[in-house]
C-alpha cells in the first residue's frame, strides 16, 4: 500500500508540466485532531471540494498568485472522560491565499440543531487551526492540527 501512495505522490508532483488552465478543481481529504476550551479531545475527518484560480497570465501555475475557494464536509467526534462520544457533522465554505485561510459554516449535532462555525488556519499540508463555534449558551474556542492532501482533479483524470 505504501508503494502505491508513494507512486501517486511522485506522479502528482513530477508528472506535470506546470501548465494549468485558469482554474484547477481539486479534492482534499483531511484529518484534524485538537482540543477545545474544556480540554476535550476531538477528531475530525473531512473532504474539501474546491478550485484554485490563476489570477495572472503567467504560463506556469507556480508563478501565479494562489487563490483557492472550497466547500468542506466533515464529521467530528468529541471524547470526554466518563461521557458518551458526541458526534457532529459540519460543512463550511472557505477561501485561502498562500499559506492561510478562513471559513464560515455550520456544525450540526445528532438532534439536528445547527450552530455557526468560524474557522481560521495557517500552513500547507500540515495546518494549525483555530475555530469558534457559537453554541446556544456559549462560544467555544477550538485549537487543532490538520493533515490535508489536495489532489488536482484534471491531473488525476488525465493520467
Amino acid at each position: 500500500m505504501r508503494r502505491y501512495i508513494l507512486l501517486l505522490f511522485i506522479g502528482l508532483v513530477w508528472g506535470d508540466s506546470g501548465q494549468h488552465s485558469f482554474f484547477t478543481p481539486y479534492i482534499s481529504p483531511g484529518i484534524q485532531i485538537g482540543y477545545n476550551d474544556n480540554k476535550t479531545l476531538f477528531i475530525s475527518c473531512q473532504l474539501t471540494l474546491g478550485t484554485s484560480f490563476k489570477v495572472t497570465k503567467e504560463k506556469h501555475f507556480e508563478d501565479t498568485f494562489p487563490f483557492f475557494l472550497g466547500r468542506t464536509f466533515g464529521i467530528r467526534r468529541y471524547y470526554q472522560t466518563g461521557k458518551p462520544v458526541a458526534r457532529y457533522k459540519y460543512y463550511d465554505t472557505q477561501i485561502s491565499f498562500f499559506l492561510g485561510g478562513v471559513g464560515i459554516g455550520k456544525i450540526i449535532n445528532n438532534k439536528g440543531e445547527s450552530f455557526k462555525k468560524n474557522k481560521y488556519w495557517a500552513g500547507a499540508f500540515g495546518l494549525l487551526s483555530y475555530e469558534k463555534i457559537h453554541f446556544k449558551d456559549k462560544v467555544e474556542k477550538q485549537y487543532g492540527l490538520f493533515g490535508v492532501l489536495p489532489l488536482p482533479v484534471f491531473q488525476i483524470l488525465n493520467n
